[in-house]
């Protein structure tokens, strides 16, 4: 039997599950700022960020989680912090607390490190699974930790489609092959804006940098540097769309060595300048209200 332990944040607290037991699954729904959790490195856990957005931060990587997305995460010491009034929800134990997944994705890890929208049965699932751990339950622990799984399974459905694009004889192999490529996504995906090191993206997957070429276009259908481009080239269109920073301020944000080359760039991805895509949605906005 799995046992669930309920943990409640409000304003300003602290959790710090490294002095925590590991033997069974913990789920920790926060409200309110400044709270703060620690989840120790060897533990799986799925953040969801119910609103208001989430600061994410391992080792030197941080990171915000949108509202209603999700963050998967299993590689290394995880803090998760609210700076602004938000509400958060964890599921999180070590990788033998957590149930099995239903196959074909039996094998290898439940998680995979990935961020994506939570769709809204996967957030139905895990608000019964607060409240069963609050002694309120809507269905049995079993019962509700299976629907989990098996919603979870769906949510990263297009990732175990391409495990069998992976390196390794093995289920679990390609998975730990899957997991390394992803560890280099979620690195680019943290700052599209910098300048790749190929050496440095090659260390984080423990593969030479031709091999990290190789597995990742296999895998993917294209190289790390044109995964950056793509994540560059929808930031850009978010910050035109929704934010009223200066063209200057987005193409230095975004790493271009000027104003001239971001506008060409951008012209070249969309077929519009700048600002004419932010005249527009102006135009759009102004009509809608």
């Amino acid at each position: 039997m799995i046992e669930l332990i309920p943990h409640r944040l409000r304003q300003f607290g602290q959790l710090d599950l490294q002095r925590e037991p590991a033997h069974g699954l913990h789920v920790v729904l926060a409200q309110g700022r400044g709270s703060h959790l620690v989840v120790p490195a060897q533990w799986m856990s799925l953040c969801w960020s119910i609103r208001g957005g989430l600061c994410l931060q391992s080792g030197d990587l941080e990171w915000r989680l949108p509202s209603g997305h999700g963050q998967a995460w299993g590689d290394g010491v995880l803090r998760c912090r609210s700076a602004r009034p938000q509400g958060w929800l964890v599921v999180t134990g070590a990788r033998h607390a957590w149930p099995e997944m239903p196959p074909p994705q039996r094998e290898g890890a439940p998680l995979l490190p990935w961020q994506a929208r939570i769709p809204r049965m996967l957030a139905h699932d895990m608000i019964a699974l607060a409240a069963t751990a609050r002694d309120r339950p809507r269905a049995s622990p079993e019962t509700a930790l299976a629907t989990l799984m098996e919603n979870i399974a769906h949510w990263q459905s297009d990732l175990h489609d391409r495990l069998a694009r992976c390196a390794g004889r093995t289920q679990p192999l390609r998975h730990q092959a899957m997991t390394r490529l992803l560890r280099v996504r979620h690195a680019i995906h943290c700052d599209p804006g910098q300048r790749l090191d190929l050496d440095m993206l090659a260390r984080l997957a423990s593969y030479s940098p031709c091999h990290l070429l190789r597995m990742h276009r296999r895998v993917f259908g294209q190289t790390p540097f044109e995964y950056a481009s793509r994540l560059r080239d929808q930031r850009a269109l978010e910050l035109i769309r929704e934010t009223d920073l200066s063209i200057l301020d987005i193409s230095l944000r975004l790493g271009f060595e000027n104003q001239s080359a971001f506008c060409r760039a951008f012209k070249a991805s969309f077929g519009a300048t700048p600002t004419d895509i932010r005249r527009h949605s102006l135009a759009r906005a102004q009509r809608a209200a």
